[in-house]
């Protein structure tokens, strides 16, 4: 790897890490104050609505993600006409199926409130008012999610991460300020609403600012939607059933159990699985350097960019889930409650095993879409969603919301194992030399940072010296790993980075 495109790849990468962080603290710090204030019930109806109408991104497609692909190549080779044209179609596209989806929206609400979601009668008028001014954020979502893939295509992360940190900071702070002003779900869905517009809007800004000679006019161009829909085809299988194997263990949690017991899940996960913000953050800067790489046919640079990518997450993202795993009724406590914490720190230290699974899945699925291989995650999704579907149903009447986490983690182990089945088939990788040789020191580090922090556990019950010795581990951690397990290549590239 040129250490030119080394430098770029860690300064996006750190782009997209320190924005998720200080979007982390955000949600540390106002999640309870929402939560408390709206009360369990109302936050599990919040989340139920994010969900669904999440779940009507797979209107899109898979268009942006073929968008970006085209865009790069196309920036490649120079052609700006091409760029102009996808931009034009994706964004015209993006509009009409983000109106239909709102349509659906709007229609499907009162079912879902009256017939399939546990909602509390005297919740019920305000949930379904609800809905309605949130399916307006399916639109604005779209429209940005097409926008966004020209900073994206170049490696411009530091403005897609500048707009997108500032809408989610004040959608958080907001928020907590409208629950403690005495407002209730539906003002905090309006202001999730007006957040999502004017963020796509800055995005058509941005779009101009780049793109100064663009003309960007609703634009139906037949060849290039089948050109953006040969490739999004695909995506669409993985866009409808990934989003549903997401959020189908809260959608049977509201409808088996309760919209309350939707919180008590929602929170550790949305906490946990926030640990993804370190190959969150590596995989839409590799996505395009897969791109390009995979058109070139390149096999020997993807491979080594596939295996330092998975050792150096591994490396990062094994201290934090320990520590989560550990200290996770600590942890609860001392940010939720005490009863909130007794009803959901199971389910946190079981989504801290699967959280390590996913993220090292993230590069290989970052990979496989960026080779133009859509059709591979899709069938694999095809193939685990019916055995997820049952291990839910099986596991989450009987064992609740443990039940549900138990589900999802058994669903990313089968994804990860398909996909690095996948791979070594593509680039050839191989198990024991490359994949078991790149993550072994992550994992013989891991387990020596598990007995230090079990040490602190059981040695000291006084939460300062705790956090105080935790800090202490990890920066041991960090040093150890700086000094004896990276290379001197690695170090090169986060110098000059």
């Amino acid at each position: 790897m040129k250490p030119t495109l080394a430098r770029v790849l860690i300064k996006n990468t750190f782009w997209n890490f320190f924005t998720q962080a200080w979007l982390i603290l955000i949600f540390m710090v106002t999640t309870p104050v929402v939560v408390h204030n709206l009360g369990d019930e109302a936050y599990g109806i919040l989340s139920l609505i994010m969900a669904t109408v999440g779940y009507f991104g797979f209107l899109d497609f898979g268009i942006s993600q073929a968008t970006l692909k085209f865009i790069s190549e196309h920036l490649a080779r120079n052609e700006r006409s091409q760029v102009h044209r996808i931009i034009s179609t994706s964004v015209f596209f993006s509009l009409i199926v983000g109106l239909l989806g709102a349509a659906i929206i709007i229609f499907l609400a009162p079912s879902l409130i009256e017939f399939i979601f546990k909602v509390p009668p005297v919740l019920r008028n305000e949930a379904k008012i609800s809905f309605y001014i949130f399916s307006g954020w399916l639109i604005a979502s779209l429209l940005q999610g097409a926008l966004q893939t020209v900073p994206a295509a170049l490696q411009r992360f530091d403005l897609i991460n500048l707009i997108n940190g500032i809408a989610c900071s004040l959608q958080g702070l907001v928020s907590a300020w409208l629950v403690l002003s005495g407002f209730h779900l539906k003002e905090v869905v309006a202001l999730y609403l007006i957040i999502r517009v004017l963020s796509a809007s800055a995005f058509f800004i941005v779009l101009f600012k780049l793109l100064p000679d663009i003309t960007l006019r609703p634009m139906w161009h037949g060849p290039t939607f089948l050109k953006l829909f040969s490739l999004g085809k695909w995506v669409l299988v993985s866009y409808v059933v990934g989003p549903l194997m997401v959020n189908l263990d809260r959608f049977l949690i509201g409808s088996f159990i309760s919209v309350a017991a939707v919180t008590y899940y929602a929170i550790p996960y949305a906490i946990i699985t926030k640990l993804g913000i370190i190959p969150g953050s590596a995989a839409p800067v590799l996505f395009p350097t897969f791109s390009e790489r995979g058109t070139l046919s390149d096999s020997s640079f993807l491979l080594g960019l596939f295996r330092r990518s998975l050792r150096l997450l591994n490396l990062s993202i094994l201290p934090l889930a320990v520590i989560l795993f550990i200290f996770a009724d600590e942890i609860l406590r001392i940010w939720m409650g005490v009863s909130f914490a007794d009803k959901s720190v199971a389910v946190a230290r079981i989504l801290s095993f699967a959280v390590v699974v996913n993220g090292l899945a993230i590069i290989p699925y970052t990979l496989v879409q960026g080779l133009g291989r859509s059709d591979i995650t899709a069938k694999f999704h095809l193939c685990e969603i019916p055995a997820y579907f049952l291990f839910c149903l099986f596991l989450i009447p009987s064992l609740g919301i443990n039940g549900a986490a138990i589900a999802w983690t058994g669903r990313v182990v089968l994804d990860a194992a398909l996909l690095f089945w996948y791979v070594r088939r593509r680039i050839g990788l191989r198990i024991r030399k490359h994949l078991c040789g790149e993550i072994k020191w992550g994992f013989l580090l891991g387990a020596v940072f598990t007995l230090f922090m079990l040490g602190i556990k059981f040695s000291t019950q006084r939460l300062l010296v705790q956090g105080a010795l935790i800090l202490f581990s990890l920066g041991l951690y960090v040093s150890v790993v700086w000094l004896y397990v990276l290379d001197d290549r690695d170090r090169m590239h986060f110098k000059c980075a």
